[in-house]
């Protein structure tokens, strides 16, 4: 069961897995660029540093990172995977090419690359 919320600033997921418990949490990044939404770690707005930055700091501070494919890097010990996909048009990463920002973070209870 999903249970979806939407706001002008704003798009959640809630996945229940048993309708009853929450098993992840899907949220996208703000559409406007200056929203007053914030999506925080340690300091570090997950949806306004580059992604290279952020991945950067979780690495920094012991955590293990999944970047076999790098439009969807998983942070394994925190269960917590990113992406940078977007259709609309979006500063890009020099290196890649890709999306220089996240535009959403999947948090579960499970590991989300298996």
């Amino acid at each position: 069961m999903q249970i979806q919320a939407m706001g002008d600033d704003f798009d959640a997921v809630v996945i229940l897995r048993d309708q009853k418990t929450v098993n992840a949490v899907d949220v996208s990044a703000p559409e406007e660029e200056d929203s007053d939404l914030r999506v925080m770690w340690r300091g570090f707005d997950v949806f306004r540093t580059p992604a290279r930055q952020l991945l950067q700091a979780f690495s920094e501070a012991g955590y293990r990172i999944d970047d076999s494919n790098p439009e969807e890097p998983v942070v394994l010990d925190l269960t917590i995977a990113f992406n940078r996909w977007t259709s609309q048009e979006v500063p890009v990463d020099p290196e890649d090419g890709l999306p220089l920002y996240f535009t959403a973070a999947l948090v579960s209870n499970e590991n989300p690359s298996v």
